[in-house]
């Protein structure tokens, strides 16, 4: 018998993003991203889904193109202090949980039907 565990990650939520953001929603805080980057000749798509994966922490560590973005906008600050983690770290997984398996119900077993007897 195969015991299978589902696992949910632990996601911490990046407090410092959230902070930087302020009073603009998160629609608002990705034009600024996206307008940052074209100041420094960078493409990217951010959007509001990305801030709040961001900020969620499921991005806890972001693509070159956006440590680029982000060090433009906040250059006295280190990906650290912005609230994300060397590269390395990242790939790792995080601790995880173990969910419990719903116990497993099956029908009762019928015994099998007698032999007809032979004439």
């Amino acid at each position: 018998m195969t015991i299978m565990h589902t696992y949910r990650l632990a996601l911490v939520p990046n407090l410092a993003m959230r902070e930087l953001r302020g009073d603009l929603s998160p629609r608002e805080f990705a034009t600024r991203i996206r307008r940052a980057g074209r100041e420094i000749g960078e493409q990217v798509s951010c959007d509001a889904r990305y801030v709040g994966r961001v900020e969620a922490g499921e991005i806890r560590c972001p693509y070159y193109v956006y440590r680029r973005v982000f060090r433009h906008m906040w250059p006295d600050r280190s990906l650290a202090d912005l609230g994300f983690v060397p590269r390395g770290a990242a790939r790792r997984r995080p601790p995880m949980k173990p969910e419990p398996e719903p116990p497993v119900t099956r029908p009762p077993v019928q015994p099998a039907p007698a032999p007809a007897p032979r004439s």
